[in-house]
């Protein structure tokens, strides 16, 4: 008979602390990715605002390089050499007739 009551009772559940550590384990690996995610989204916001301020001093960068090169062109111009020769050299037109203030 006492093979017969031991046939009934039920075995022992083993792994408890193994399905347990496997949780905990889990957990874990979940917890980290959600952190580096979230550092991950905050470094690209940088980024992004990095991106953003490079792209508006390209642009600018860009209409100071159209300014000079429109510049360059007029240095080449006559009207461009009469206007240091009057300004710088004061060289006048024959026949030209100039006005100056008394200092």
């Amino acid at each position: 008979m006492a093979q017969k009551v031991a046939a009934f009772r039920r075995p022992k559940k083993k792994g408890h602390l193994g399905v347990l550590l496997v949780l905990i384990t889990l957990v874990v690996f979940v917890g980290l990715f959600g952190y580096n995610s979230l550092a991950l989204r905050e470094q690209e916001k940088e980024l992004d605002n990095q991106i953003a301020a490079m792209t508006e001093k390209m642009t600018q960068e860009e209409e100071r390089t159209r300014d000079l090169q429109e510049f360059e062109t007029y240095t080449h111009t006559k009207k461009y050499a009469e206007e240091v020769a009057k300004e710088k050299l004061g060289y006048v037109y024959e026949g030209e007739i100039v006005f100056k203030k008394d200092e």
